[in-house]
């Protein structure tokens, strides 16, 4: 006959207490139903448990072999308690994040150091990759919180979806380039050799989807990962690029890059969070953070109109 943990817990209660009456107070239980508890439980092992005597209960020597056993029940669904207690209260636990790299590199560490100082407790797993690898991970199951560079669309059915700021596209160049001039037509980008991103990338997506609207199509020179890589290729003088406005500020306000600007519609972007449709709690506060930064502008400033942009 299977034990009942219910019933081992209530057979500990009175081996701790020597007392019926004092057991079912502790486990909120009537006198009889203690009784009815610790017959089926003697009925299950097979053996007496407990004796009465006159100052109260004793145990039976197979009740002292039992009693071990009840007692690391209880120490074990007391630590399962203090353990979800703890997670609630976000006093423990992991937290995974995928990151599209310029979310990475210019939003996520702000937001993190916030979270960190609430929660510092709290096991960060933070990686980096672009847009549909971060996409990806959510989807198999393995980040928390994906953070990506595009329209707030949940890519399958249980994700949930979130604008946690905006973002705009820049053309840089080297600032002796030919095509650095305060405004730049659509025309004018036609045949411009031009530095991409790897294939996956958000912020190539969103480029090349403008450019092929716009009916301009232009000459790829070099295909690389990560935008520090492409600034520099840039400063180099090996051709244009497609940016975060995010990534390059420092470098235009330093004169090493410029940024004409365009007029050329749909280089505005959102930045996403993608969570599970019940994100853990973890995610929720870390999402909090985010989200609390990008309404007070602490993350970026404003959505940037790229027919007004200069460089």
């Amino acid at each position: 006959m299977a034990l009942h943990p219910e019933q081992l817990l209530t057979f500990a209660a009175v081996a701790r207490s020597g007392s019926l009456t004092a057991a079912a107070h502790e486990r909120h239980l009537s006198q009889p139903s203690v009784s009815s508890q610790l017959k089926l439980l003697a009925s299950s092992v097979g053996e007496p448990l407990l004796i009465r005597h006159r100052l109260g209960m004793r145990l039976t020597p197979a009740g002292e072999a039992l009693l071990p056993h009840a007692q690391a029940l209880g120490r074990a669904l007391e630590g399962a308690r203090l353990f979800a207690a703890e997670l609630q209260g976000l006093q423990r636990g992991t937290l995974r994040v995928v990151a599209s790299n310029t979310l990475a590199a210019h939003v996520l560490p702000r937001a993190l150091a916030a979270f960190h100082a609430r929660h510092p407790a709290v096991t960060l797993n933070i990686q980096t990759a672009n847009t549909h690898g971060a996409v990806r991970a959510l989807l198999a199951g393995e980040t928390d919180l994906a953070l990506i560079e595009g329209p707030a669309q949940p890519p399958a059915e249980g994700v949930r979806a979130s604008v946690i700021g905006h973002d705009t596209l820049r053309l840089i160049l080297p600032p002796g380039h030919p095509l650095n001039c305060p405004q730049l037509n659509a025309a004018d980008l036609q045949d411009l050799p031009v530095i991409w991103r790897e294939s996956g990338s958000g912020t190539r997506e969103v480029a090349e989807g403008v450019l092929r609207q716009a009916g301009v199509t232009v000459r790829p020179v070099l295909e690389l990962a990560g935008t520090e890589a492409i600034k520099e290729a840039v400063i180099s003088g090996l051709g244009a690029a497609f940016v975060s406005e995010l990534s390059v500020r420092r470098e235009r306000a330093a004169g090493q890059l410029a940024s004409p600007a365009l007029t050329l519609p749909g280089l505005n972007r959102d930045l996403t969070a993608l969570t599970p449709d019940v994100p853990s709690r973890t995610a929720r506060a870390l999402l909090d953070e985010l989200l609390a930064l990008s309404h007070g502008q602490q993350i970026l400033g404003e959505q940037t109109d790229p027919e007004q942009a200069g460089g």
